[in-house]
């Protein structure tokens, strides 16, 4: 997309990543959805009264229901999740927001809060706008020259600068929207939640999930909050 070559090619090419996407999703729904889909939620929420939802799980936590939308326990979060009211203590999900539009985020924010019993988290990591401005406008450092050397492979030209980088996170592998914390805050308290805040990446109230993150490589840091 960061590389179409007119406006043509550009809506060609999003229009034949999203239909690669969706082939693949449907075909996962026809394998591993419906009566498969409901007995592997239906199994995990009456043997855990107090859930955790796993989403975009390229690797499964123990202990949490693990969902990948071309996974064998496909949730498409656009659309109403499906598990009871209040069944959830908890919900994370790591570079998975950006993918969907803004007013879909908004809709899942409600969603997720319908689901979650009162107290309950929702963890949500993603690529921020204000985190990659200060890693890359900052001073020089080991963040930033991770964050550049990676991106340079994505375009032709013999250099590669800030703004590049930053289109190549707005713009390229499917995603949508990018947050900060003042946006996230206020979807998340217009969806009813309770309060907002940013947590270090690698001190989360959950030991499983806490050494799953550990496990991350240095970029996905340098970019997520």
């Amino acid at each position: 997309m960061i590389n179409a070559t007119s406006e043509l090619n550009f809506l060609y090419r999003g229009a034949r990543a999203l239909a690669g996407f969706r082939a693949r999703a449907a075909l996962a729904w026809l394998r591993h959805g419906h009566v498969m889909q409901r007995r592997a939620i239906n199994a995990y929420t009456s043997s855990h009264p107090d859930g955790k939802l796993h989403l975009g799980a390229s690797q499964p936590l123990d202990g949490w229901l693990n969902s990948q939308i071309l996974g064998q326990v496909p949730i498409d979060v656009t659309r109403r999740l499906p598990l009871p009211d209040n069944s959830l203590v908890m919900i994370y999900s790591s570079h998975l927001v950006e993918h969907i539009h803004r007013l879909q985020f908004e809709r899942f924010l409600a969603e997720s809060l319908r689901t979650l019993k009162s107290g309950g988290l929702h963890i949500v990591a993603t690529p921020s706008v204000e985190k990659i401005a200060r890693t890359l406008y900052g001073p020089d450092s080991a963040a930033k020259t991770m964050l550049m050397e990676a991106g340079t492979r994505f375009y032709p030209e013999p250099f590669h600068s800030e703004a590049q980088q930053i289109n190549l996170t707005m713009r390229a592998f499917g995603h949508r929207f990018l947050y900060d914390l003042a946006c996230m805050r206020a979807a998340g308290l217009a969806a009813g939640f309770a309060s907002v805040e940013c947590i270090d990446n690698f001190e989360l109230p959950d030991p499983d999930l806490a050494a799953y993150v550990a496990r991350k490589p240095p970029r996905w840091n340098a970019e997520t909050e």
